[in-house]
């Protein structure tokens, strides 16, 4: 799967600016494992994961035309609303 990351005008990383402790791997790693989605604005979709290292991560996502590439439009750290409703959707981590 290949990610293009939204960015600044200056060239970073678009969440990194308010979120600078979630990096680009744990993005990536999000879509390695289960996760909820949901539909949000603008055609875009939020979606409930967690990283190799069980932290849980929301990332806001368009899907490419082909669905192989994915646009991260932002991320950040789950609230524990999310981890819930990712917990009662899934059953639990895996």
């Amino acid at each position: 799967m290949r990610f293009v990351f939204a960015r600044e005008r200056d060239g970073r990383v678009h969440f990194r600016k308010r979120h600078p402790e979630v990096t680009v791997r744990e993005v990536k790693e999000v879509f390695e494992f289960r996760m909820v989605i949901q539909p949000t604005y603008g055609g875009a979709w939020k979606g409930i994961g967690h990283s190799r290292a069980r932290r849980f991560l929301v990332v806001i996502f368009k899907w490419g035309k082909t669905k192989d590439s994915v646009l991260i439009l932002t991320a950040y750290p789950a609230k524990r609303s999310h981890v819930e409703v990712y917990l009662r959707s899934t059953g639990g981590i895996r």
